[in-house]
């Protein structure tokens, strides 16, 4: 936009400035350009915005709210790896569920599907547990999972009896087996309730992460702003530069021309700028 202007124009210009002795290169800038650009936060609403987010203070508040955050984390175990030892002890308690299907007589592909509702059935039992603040609650939790594992220990029980055993055997295996299918729920009992003050601090974190990150994308819109408000301002500088520089040597070549000096001294034809004020003689 300001890179270029029309030379043939310009010189025009200033022929007839000088023909009429007038010498006005910034007016003529001024005319072709508009005014110079520039960062005024002060005098522009829409500047003052852009400053207003160069120096959020939000920026360095959510960093050392996101400081603080870390440090509590760093105090308990490591969320992620509790997630995914939690994902492992329920895809291995979905395998024992699977197989008690598989003694019940349930087929496949139904077998899956229901060792899955009822693996995750006892890992929901096993989350009331390890969030119970009710003693009412907690003892129904125990109660489902006693009758659970009852149920699991009778499934396991019945079909050893037919491989020609005591029944002392069957019922040790069975209780055997019914503890490694209910087993891996109770270790995420445990590793849930290691969870449960490590969950408020991670959702903060995420939470701190976002604000921080909306506030940084509008500080880096705000630098990207004044940055290119800085470019225009270069630009139109530059060229304002060429403008004039042109504008002189087409003023003073048209000076010649007329028969006047392009460098006039005291006592001489003075040239006339638009914005002077006729100075009043002095009355001796």
């Amino acid at each position: 936009m300001f890179d270029h202007f029309d030379r043939n124009d310009l010189e025009r210009r200033a022929r007839e400035d000088a023909r009429l002795n007038i010498y006005e290169p910034d007016a003529y800038v001024l005319a072709t350009l508009g005014p110079e650009p520039a960062f005024d936060p002060v005098g522009n609403l829409r500047h003052a915005n852009v400053g207003s987010r160069l120096q959020d203070p939000r920026i360095e508040e959510g960093e050392a709210d996101i400081r603080r955050v870390e440090e509590n984390l760093a105090r308990h175990p490591n969320a992620h790896f509790l997630f995914v030892f939690l994902l492992l002890l329920l895809f291995v308690e979905s395998a024992g569920a699977i197989y008690v299907m598989r003694a019940i007589g349930v087929e496949s592909p139904e077998r899956i599907v229901f060792g899955t509702a009822l693996a995750t059935c006892i890992f929901f039992t096993a989350w009331l547990l390890s969030r119970a603040r009710n003693r009412l609650v907690s003892v129904a939790a125990l109660l489902s999972l006693g009758l659970l594992m009852g149920a699991l220990t009778l499934v396991r029980v019945g079909e050893n009896a037919g491989d020609g055993g005591s029944r002392t055997v069957d019922w040790a295996m069975g209780i055997i087996m019914t503890a490694v299918t209910v087993g891996p729920a109770l270790l995420a009992e445990h590793v849930l309730r290691l969870l449960s003050p490590v969950q408020p601090l991670v959702r903060r974190r995420l939470q701190l992460s976002r604000r921080l990150t909306a506030a940084r994308f509008q500080k880096r819109n705000a630098t990207w702003f004044v940055n290119r408000v800085a470019d225009r301002r270069q630009r139109w500088q530059r060229t304002a530069e060429r403008m004039r520089a042109a504008y002189d040597i087409a003023h003073r070549t048209a000076r010649v021309e007329l028969g006047d000096s392009p460098f006039p001294a005291n006592g001489s034809t003075t040239l006339v700028r638009l914005n002077d004020s006729p100075q009043p003689e002095d009355n001796q």
